[in-house]
């Protein structure tokens, strides 16, 4: 029997009403009021045993016993007093105590919809009514019990089995009214059974439409941790649903959605012993339960919701992991390997940012459809959410080659993709993780490949990278790494190196530039490549950043009184140049130590111009109404451009050392130092030359006509105590030489 989804919802409520009693009279009364408000009848009535146990709309006086009782099944109509000729409908249950449950309206025939939902009402009432009796029972017999349980334990233990299992059941039902999510009641039924059965496990197994060759267990108390031998036996038992006998080791009862059946509901007997039709009797009623819970049109969609993601109808993480714990457990036994691969879409927030949320779902959905192409019918491919996809690959006796996967997918998402009308590309990076026999659990073989995911990522992207043991060391040491540096500043683990920048032509110095350094207190020095991108990708950057500038501009204004020309290069970080509070930041270190904008110049890349916009143009304009100058560094590692010298206020260009290093022997790196500085004069640019080792590069800079320098020929980085005598011997001779 289908009910339609209004029909389930009024089933529902009247369950809700019917079990919420008991006692038999509070419980038939409710269904009679309930089912004549609920089909717009006059008169609604319970009948049980040659009684009529509860009517409404009818008065007791007038009240038609003999009618009532001995109407026929198959009547439609009955004459009623004060009411005259009423359509009747009527339906029964059976049991111990047989009835029947019937309503009379005057104005419109019953139709058949309405004549099943009035059966369904009363077969819940006859289950309610068995229930309410049995617990009546056993509360009139529970004092006796107790007086001679030593005598009659055994039967003791028989009905307190009994009453335990109506109790759970009833809770099960309060549980379904009460709309309780749809994993908490499965759960309930699985746990429910397990205990009433002695322990055994017990599995609740779907169909899934979407896959019917792979049901899903929608709740189990196994835990994963079935034999491969039983999983086999748990899958023929949901599939042909039959009685128990004394050699089976396998019970299970069928599990209905809307009338359709679903699934079944399976227990699995210990090792050495059978199951009896009284077990499968209350099998039987724990699967009607589930059967309920799963007709209701909400969790129905809860449970579809449960297993797949709703935007591309593949498995999600929950399905994806169920089944890649059944795989560990089969892999473990037959000594064969499995892999996952955990993918990553590259480019993905950009484009969905730019063609919008819509066409971006649109794009997840063809990615899905390539994923499918890319694999065997035999693997499972899952969306964990977002742009982050994976696939487990079980071994079939022909081997993984998971990198052949791999390369497929990287090929297939780097495609053009046509979404709304235009072409759009983006990339996957992969990466790979073997069981290879080890003990993983699913969570961890996850963990793995997401681990080689990210170590592709940081190579680039766009391909694929196999998990090593050593990756988790790396990202334990990182995890460290982090944790340390959020508290470095606090602990005054961080300082400042200074190295001069001085005028080629007189090697007098002319300005200093501020390096961060930190010190960490087991590990010794931690080189700035190392923890200013960690700062930058944890948040810490601007914190770090804005110390720095305090802390630079406090030590130059106690030099200024020795050099009071003397000028601070400060590096920036590609997040602090995206921060609009830094021109604020700037403006309140120049004025807390009384230093003019012209004291200070700020660094930046060629990137960070190469990836600015008009926002980064404004932010820099700010700066330079502080009256600072800007600097770019490496200037010549990336793409030189006059565009965004002519875009961007810039002051001043940085050789970067890969042109000085061989300056002095290399013919092109000369010819390309020249064109550099001779750039910079044709556009009023400063030029400072970094890496300065030797006296030949100093000659040959000198006569390229480079400006200033800096570099281990004059000094190396010093902290504030060993600069400030720098600073003063280099005056002294320079007096001496005056």
């Amino acid at each position: 029997m289908t009910l339609p989804l209004r029909s389930s919802h009024q089933l529902v409520e009247f369950l809700t009403a019917v079990s919420g009693h008991e006692d038999a009279d509070g419980a038939t009364a409710a269904a009679a009021a309930l089912a004549a408000e609920q089909f717009d009848a006059e008169v609604g009535a319970v009948v049980i045993g040659g009684a009529v146990a509860a009517a409404v709309g009818l008065e007791a006086a007038t009240a038609p016993t003999a009618e009532l009782v001995q109407v026929q099944a198959g009547g439609n109509e009955l004459e009623l007093p004060g009411l005259g000729p009423c359509h009747l409908a009527l339906a029964s249950w059976d049991g111990d105590r047989p009835g029947r449950l019937m309503v009379a309206r005057r104005d419109a025939p019953f139709d058949a919809e309405e004549r099943n939902l009035l059966r369904g009402m009363a077969h819940v009432l006859g289950l309610t009514l068995r229930g309410v009796a049995a617990l009546e029972t056993e509360r009139t017999l529970g004092a006796e019990r107790e007086r001679r349980a030593r005598e009659r334990l055994g039967l003791l233990a028989s009905l307190r089995e009994r009453h335990r299992l109506l109790e759970v059941l009833l809770d099960i039902q309060r549980s379904i009214s009460h709309r309780k999510p749809l994993p908490d009641v499965l759960t309930a039924v699985t746990a429910g059974a397990s205990g009433l059965l002695g322990g055994c496990p017990v599995a609740l197994v779907l169909a899934d439409p979407l896959d019917p060759d792979r049901p899903i267990v929608a709740s189990t108390t196994a835990g994963g941790a079935w034999s491969e031998s039983e999983l086999a036996i748990v899958a023929t038992a949901a599939a042909q649903v039959g009685t128990a006998s004394e050699t089976d080791s396998a019970l299970a009862a069928s599990v209905h959605i809307n009338g359709a059946r679903a699934g079944a509901l399976v227990a699995m007997a210990p090792s050495g012993s059978a199951f009896d039709n009284a077990q499968l009797g209350m099998l039987d009623a724990f699967a009607e339960h589930a059967s309920l819970a799963l007709t209701d049109a909400r969790t129905v969609e809860a449970m579809e919701e449960a297993f797949h993601d709703s935007l591309t109808g593949l498995p999600n993480r929950a399905l994806f992991l169920d089944r890649l714990q059944h795989a560990l457990d089969v892999a473990a036994r037959r000594e064969t390997d499995l892999c996952v691969l955990f993918i990553d879409l590259d480019r993905f927030k950009s484009v969905n940012d730019s063609i919008g949320h819509a066409a971006g779902d649109e794009l997840l959905r063809a990615v899905a459809a390539r994923l499918a192409e890319c694999t065997r019918a035999a693997d499972t491919a899952a969306r964990f959410g977002g742009d982050e996809f994976a696939v487990l690959l079980e071994d079939d006796g022909r081997g993984l080659r998971p990198e052949m996967v791999a390369s497929r997918i990287i090929a297939a998402m780097r495609r053009a993709f046509e979404v709304e009308g235009k072409e759009v590309y983006i990339g996957a990076t992969v990466g790979i993780a073997h069981a290879g026999g080890a003990a993983l659990a699913p969570d961890e073989l996850l963990r793995n490949a997401d681990l080689a995911m990210y170590r592709a990522k940081k190579a680039g992207g766009n391909r694929c990278a196999t998990y090593e043991g050593a990756m988790r060391t790396a990202l334990l040491e990182r995890i460290e790494l982090e944790a340390d540096l959020r508290h470095a500043l606090e602990r005054g683990e961080l300082s400042l190196a200074y190295q001069p920048v001085v005028e080629l032509r007189t090697g007098r110095p002319v300005g200093v530039e501020a390096l961060a350094r930190w010190t960490h207190p087991t590990r010794g020095p931690i080189p700035p490549l190392t923890f200013i991108p960690v700062a930058e990708e944890i948040g810490l950057i601007g914190a770090i950043g804005r110390w720095v500038l305090r802390e630079a501009c406090r030590q130059l204004a106690a030099w200024r009184r020795l050099a009071p020309e003397l000028v601070l290069n400060v590096n920036l970080s590609a997040v602090q140049l995206r921060d609009d509070r830094l021109a604020g930041d700037v403006e309140q270190a120049l004025l807390a130590y009384g230093l003019p904008g012209a004291a200070l110049t700020l660094e930046i890349t060629e990137t960070m111009l190469l990836s600015g916009d008009e926002d980064t143009a404004l932010r820099l304009g700010r700066l330079k109404a502080l009256g600072v100058s800007i600097a770019v560094d490496d200037f010549g590692t990336g793409y030189s451009s006059l565009s965004y010298l002519k875009q961007f206020p810039v002051d001043a260009l940085k050789i970067d050392k890969s042109f000085v290093d061989t300056v002095a022997s290399s013919t092109e790196d000369s010819a390309l130092a020249r064109t550099i500085v001779e750039l910079g004069r044709g556009m009023r640019l400063d030029t400072i030359a970094e890496g300065i080792e030797n006296v030949e590069q100093l000659e040959q800079l000198r006569l390229l006509d480079c400006q200033l320098g800096q570099g281990y020929h004059f000094s190396h980085p010093l902290d504030g105590a060993q600069l400030t005598v720098y600073l003063e011997q280099t005056l002294d001779d320079e007096r001496r030489a005056a």
